[in-house]
C-alpha cells in the first residue's frame, strides 16, 4: 500500500452509521478524531508522491467517533446540518491539543453512495480558510456517510484531495462499504518496481521460471490454482514483517518466501545458539554465534524468486518501530511478553493487521502433560487485541525488565521460581503446525480468498483445533474507549495496564 488514505476500523464504521443514519432521515454530524501515520511504503526510494509532491503525507487513522447532539447543531434538516460554531471550535482545539486530527463528518441519509454536494464544498472551503489561518500546518479532513458508502477528503495545501477509505477488518461488517480500498490490492497489475535485496546481495534465481514481473508464472502455478491470479499478485505486492525468527518465525519466513511474498522485514536481536539448531529452519552449525536474522534471510533468498526484498534487522523491535511502518501486515513470533505487547500496541495505534503466534508445552516430572499452540489475529477495532483477552502477563514482563544481577538476586531470595527464567520446552513439529496456521491466517487477510479466523487454538494431546470469534472490549486498556486505538505517531507506553492474575503464557521458540 502506498497511496494516502483514511483508515477506519469496522467498529468506527458501525458507530458512524448508528449515530448519523436515523429513521427521521435528518442529516447529522459527528467528529472523528484521527491519528496520523505514514502509509506503508512511504519513505522508500520508489514511494509515489502525494498530491502535493511529498511522499511523507500521512494517512488519517480513525480513532474515535464523537457525535454532536441535535441540540448542538446550528442548522439541521434533511438536506443540511452544521454544528454551533463554539462546538466546532472547541472540539477542533481539543483534538489538536491531543495530537490528533479532526475529520468532520455529516450524513446524507437519502443516498446509498454519497458525494459531497456543491453546498458542502462551499462550506468546506470556508472552513479550510478559517482553520488554516489558526493552524496552518495541521492535518484535517471531511467525510460524508450514506446508507452504505463513505466519501472523504483531506486538506492538501490550497485544495482538498480525495482520501480513499480503507476499512480495517471490513469482513466484520454486515453491510460492506462500497468502493472501499484494500491495502493489499496490487499496484500497476502487481509489478513491484525497485525490488532489491537489503543488507547484502541475494543469491540469484532463474527468473525464467517466474513468468513475468508480477509474481505470477510457472513457479507459482500451483499457488494460482489455489489462490487465484489476483491472490498471487497480492502476495507478491505485500510487505510482511516477521518479528522473532526462532522456531516458529523461521518457518513463517520460509513459507512466506515460498508463497511469493514480495518483501519481508525480519526483526530479531538474538544470535544462533547450538540449542536452536533442531528448530531454527535455515540455520546450521556455521551460523552459531551469528544473528538469527542473517541465517533466516539467507534461507528465504534460497527459497524464493530473485526479486524478493528481505531486510534483516538484528535489534529489539522496541528500538526500531520505524521498520514496521513499511509493513502491510506484521507477524509476531516472539517469546518475550514485552515484545509481544509492543507489537500489539503498535498495530492498534497504527491500525495495522497483526498476527500473533506461540506454543506452550507443560511438563510434570519430565513428562509432557500438555502441548498447545495458538494463532491470534488482531484487526484493530474489529477483533480483540492482545490485552482484550488478558494476555499481558504482568509478572513475566516485570522479570524481563530485570538486569541479570537483579534477576539473580530475586532468584536467591525466592521471589522468582527457577522455572520462570528457565528455557521453555520446544519441538519443531509443534512449531511447524503453528507456523503453517499463522501463514494460513495471514494469507487469508492478504488475498481475501476466505474470511480469516479471529483466534485458533490447537491442543496437541487431543489433536483438536478450534477456531474462535473475538470482539474488541470497550474496557481494554489498549484498544478500548480509553486506549490508544488509531492514535498513530505518539510515544509508546500510553496504554495503562491494570494488574491481574497472570494468564498462561505461550512461547514461540
Amino acid at each position: 500500500m502506498s497511496d494516502r488514505r483514511l483508515r477506519v476500523p469496522a467498529r468506527v464504521v458501525r458507530e458512524l452509521r448508528e449515530a448519523l443514519l436515523q429513521a427521521d432521515e435528518q442529516e447529522r454530524f459527528a467528529f472523528v478524531d484521527a491519528g496520523t501515520g505514514p502509509a506503508p511504503g512511504h519513505g522508500k526510494p520508489d514511494a509515489p508522491a502525494d498530491a502535493e509532491g511529498s511522499a511523507d503525507a500521512p494517512d488519517l487513522l480513525a480513532s474515535e467517533v464523537v457525535p454532536v447532539p441535535d441540540e448542538q447543531l446550528a442548522r439541521q434538516s434533511k438536506t443540511a446540518c452544521r454544528p454551533e460554531p463554539a462546538v466546532e471550535r472547541d472540539h477542533v482545539g481539543d483534538c489538536y491539543d491531543r495530537q490528533l486530527a479532526p475529520v468532520l463528518v455529516h450524513s446524507h441519509p437519502f443516498s446509498d453512495d454519497p458525494r459531497f454536494s456543491s453546498i458542502d464544498v462551499e462550506a468546506m472551503g470556508r472552513f479550510r480558510e478559517w482553520l488554516t489561518g489558526l493552524f496552518p500546518d495541521r492535518p484535517f479532513g471531511f467525510a460524508v456517510v450514506g446508507q452504505s458508502g463513505i466519501e472523504a477528503v483531506a486538506n492538501a495545501g490550497e485544495r482538498f484531495a480525495a482520501l480513499p477509505v480503507e476499512v480495517v477488518g471490513g469482513w466484520k461488517l454486515d453491510d460492506p462499504v462500497p468502493g472501499a480500498v484494500d491495502r493489499f490490492t496490487p499496484t500497476d497489475g502487481g509489478e513491484r518496481d525497485g525490488a532489491t535485496a537489503s543488507n547484502g546481495d541475494a543469491p540469484t534465481a532463474d527468473t525464467d521460471t517466474l513468468g513475468g514481473d508480477d509474481g505470477v508464472g510457472d513457479r507459482f502455478d500451483r499457488n494460482v490454482r489455489a489462490l487465484g491470479t489476483d491472490g498471487q499478485r497480492r502476495l507478491h505486492d505485500a510487505t510482511v514483517g516477521v518479528v522473532g525468527v526462532g522456531g516458529i518465525g523461521s518457518q513463517v519466513a520460509e513459507q512466506f518466501a515460498r508463497l511469493g511474498v514480495g518483501e519481508l522485514v525480519l526483526v530479531d536481536p538474538d544470535t544462533v545458539e547450538p540449542s536452536n539448531l533442531p528448530r531454527l529452519v535455515g540455520a546450521y552449525d556455521h551460523h552459531v554465534g551469528k544473528p538469527k536474522v542473517e541465517a533466516v534471510r539467507e534461507h528465504a533468498w534460497r527459497s524464493s524468486p530473485a526479486d524478493i526484498d528481505v531486510t534483516a534487522v538484528a535489534e529489539p523491535v522496541q528500538e526500531v518501530p520505524e521498520r514496521l511502518a513499511d509493513c502491510d501486515l506484521v507477524v509476531g513470533c516472539v517469546d518475550r511478553v514485552s515484545a509481544r505487547s509492543f507489537c500489539n500496541e503498535w498495530a492498534v495505534k497504527h491500525l495495522t493487521y497483526y498476527v500473533d503466534a506461540g506454543v506452550r508445552i507443560d511438563t510434570t516430572d519430565d513428562r509432557v502433560v500438555g502441548m498447545t499452540g495458538y494463532v491470534h489475529l488482531v484487526a484493530p477495532g474489529s477483533t480483540a487485541c492482545f490485552d482484550c483477552l488478558g494476555r499481558h502477563d504482568q509478572e513475566a514482563a516485570r522479570i524481563e525488565r530485570l538486569s541479570p544481577d537483579e534477576r539473580e538476586a530475586e532468584l536467591e531470595r525466592g521471589y522468582i521460581d527457577t522455572e520462570q527464567v528457565s528455557p521453555e520446552p520446544a519441538v519443531i513439529h509443534l512449531n511447524g503446525l503453528c507456523a503453517s496456521k499463522t501463514v494460513s491466517v495471514a494469507t487469508d487477510v492478504v488475498t481475501g480468498v476466505k474470511v480469516p479466523p479471529d483466534f485458533i487454538r490447537y491442543e496437541d494431546t487431543a489433536h483438536e483445533m478450534t477456531a474462535l470469534t473475538t470482539e474488541p472490549s470497550r474496557e481494554c486498556p489498549t484498544c478500548g474507549d480509553e486506549g490508544v486505538l488509531g492514535v498513530g505517531q505518539r510515544s509508546f507506553g500510553d496504554a495503562q495496564f491494570t494488574p491481574e492474575d497472570g494468564p498462561e503464557t505461550a512461547t514461540s521458540d
